[in-house]
């Protein structure tokens, strides 16, 4: 133990100190053709190069360049670290740790309206992106269903003019026989306004066309998509289709509509459509129609100035039109007392008959938080069993060291027995972490 708490300090003070610094970089775009037999390539390439030093303060661990004038560039780099130790109660109390540094943008502006980005080809849009339930938090989440839209980072730019945008990468070899290649491109129109800003639309499309399936699980495809959105006082809504071709037709659409209750809540509901190739149907279940739909609501109460308390419930459906649906209702409440955050959440399945139950108590205090839950689910078949019995805690502090946070969790614990047997023990660790994520705010 006195072992892995020196270890701990060590890594305190060298998280401490050694992760200030500060970041130089540079990106470029290049256009190659390699004339050598063994390879005998052609294609874009994005070349990006960054040091990093550990000599000044940790303010100054950023850059970002901007230049002046008709013709200038700019460029963004962002970086984080983090280190730990693991199994901080054992004997061994394995350090480990990470650090990243990513260029995060490298433009270069033509005028005032013509953009071009170097850093790499950039991604189609897609707009019927799937809302789903955080189990744990009850938030509405946006969960990109299919990434097809995505150029597999082929290498090449993004064009912007006007809030019109587009990408093309390419890439090749004739080394091999028969010669391969790969090309993307995408491109959408910027959101057009009506009704006073209320209502916005926006359309957009990408395809590749590829003879190494290698590059992107596939040949070729195309897609194409659009999106409708009305925002009002009290009612948003969007609307939202994808359609794609490859090797066969695929869609999925979107509708989503919010009303609020003033400040305190809302109510809304969601309905997702696709075919069954969304969800890996193969043969003649590939074009099966699919439908998800939920609804929700959500209200807090302000009992006095120290007390709130937080509802919300849902009810979503899964396959709504097969006979393999699946049905859960969800509810969360949350109470804030002072210092004091206790939650609940019941989330019932339906037709898989189980039931997950969670409660957690989170204390924050000047110079420190901490927290604890419990989650346990149980199945309902010829007998009732608890399938997962979780525990777990944690403190933090991000007061004794500036910019850092150092902490002691106990996670992954479940108590629920396999045979007699405790399925997993838990994880103790004791950490710092440093994150600095310096790139600029979208304009």
């Amino acid at each position: 133990m006195k072992k892995s708490i020196i270890v701990l300090l060590i890594a305190v003070l060298f998280a401490g100190f050694a992760f200030a610094g500060t970041l130089k970089g540079s990106a470029g775009l290049e256009f190659n053709v390699d004339l050598k037999k063994a390879t005998r390539t052609w294609g874009f390439k994005n070349a990006s190069e960054w040091k990093y030093s550990f000599d000044f303060e940790f303010d100054s661990t950023a850059v970002e360049v901007n230049g002046e004038g008709k013709l200038w560039a700019e460029l963004a780099i962002s970086g984080s670290a983090w280190i730990g130790v693991e199994d901080a109660a054992g004997a061994s109390g394995a350090v480990t740790g990470e650090y990243k540094v990513e260029l995060s943008k490298a433009n270069i502006h033509i005028g005032d309206d013509l953009v071009i980005g170097i850093l790499n080809e950039g991604n189609g849009k897609d707009f019927a992106h799937h809302y789903w339930l955080d189990p744990d938090t009850g938030e509405i989440i946006i969960n990109y269903v299919k990434d097809d839209h995505e150029a597999a980072n082929i290498g090449g730019f993004t064009v912007t003019y006007k809030d019109w945008v587009g990408g093309f990468g390419a890439k090749g070899t004739w080394a091999t026989d028969p010669a391969e290649f790969t090309f993307y491109g995408h491109g959408a129109t910027p959101e057009f306004k009506f009704a006073q800003d209320q209502i916005k639309v926006q359309a957009g499309g990408y395809a590749a066309y590829s003879n190494n399936t290698n590059v992107f699980e596939r040949a070729s495809f195309a897609g194409a998509g659009a999106k409708a959105e009305y925002a009002a006082d009290k009612l948003t809504a969007y609307a939202g289709i994808d359609a794609m071709y490859d090797a066969g037709f695929r869609y999925e659409a979107l509708a989503q509509a919010t009303y609020f209750i003033g400040e305190k809540g809302f109510v809304g509901a969601d309905a997702f459509a696709a075919n069954g190739q969304f969800r890996g149907y193969t043969g003649d279940d590939e074009n099966k129609p699919i439908l998800d739909a939920d609804v929700y609501a959500s209200y807090t109460l302000d009992v006095n100035e120290e007390v709130a308390v937080k509802l919300f419930g849902s009810v979503e459906i899964t396959d709504a039109l097969v006979d393999s649906r699946e049905i859960v209702a969800y509810a969360l409440e949350a109470a804030t007392v002072k210092e004091f955050t206790f939650t609940l959440s019941e989330t019932y399945l339906v037709y898989a008959k189980g039931l997950r139950l969670m409660a957690r108590v989170d204390y924050k205090a000047e110079k420190f938080a901490a927290w604890a839950q419990v989650d346990p689910w149980f199945s309902f078949g010829d007998k009732t069993t608890m399938t997962q019995f979780g525990v777990g805690c944690g403190i933090s502090t991000t007061a004794i060291i500036d910019k850092a946070e150092l902490g002691l969790k106990y996670t992954r614990a479940d108590f629920a027995k396999v045979e007699d047997a405790i399925k997993d023990e838990g994880l103790v660790t004791a950490y710092v972490t440093i994150a600095f994520d310096n790139t600029p705010a979208e304009e």
